[in-house]
């Protein structure tokens, strides 16, 4: 049974964490998107002011808060390891020319299109992954 991206991605920000702490920081500041979906469930409930709005916000809260919260202190440690205030001895995967989890290899990923044929949502969900 395969997972949808958006769960595997989230488990796998939780697994990551406790084990490889600064580098997920590092990773994570690049995919704002937990934080992105909090703004726009404010907004819809700014618009809408329904009771139905209010459930959707905690849920978004419930669900995304904690990994928004990880993004957002990412962004601030992303930006001291820029500047060279922090963690100097790291580097940014999602930085680099090579993009996430990316090495010297020759030989290409399991699970990677034959060619450069694909669709963007493919390309972006290839880069959105978490690598410790």
């Amino acid at each position: 049974m395969m997972l949808p991206r958006p769960v595997a991605d989230w488990l796998a920000l939780w697994r990551d964490l406790p084990h490889h702490p600064r580098q997920v920081l590092l990773n994570r500041s690049h995919f704002p998107t937990s934080s992105l979906i909090l703004a726009l469930t404010f907004l819809l409930h700014e618009i809408v002011s329904a009771p139905a709005t209010a459930w959707i916000v905690y849920a978004a809260l419930a669900i995304c808060g904690p990994s928004s919260l990880v993004a957002v202190t990412g962004l601030a440690a992303h930006t001291l390891w820029d500047r060279g205030w922090l963690w100097t001895d790291l580097d940014c995967e999602a930085c680099g020319d090579d993009g996430p989890d990316d090495g010297d290899d020759e030989e290409p990923e399991p699970g990677d299109p034959a060619g450069d044929g694909g669709l963007a949502v493919d390309q972006y969900r290839n880069q959105h992954v978490l690598a410790a």
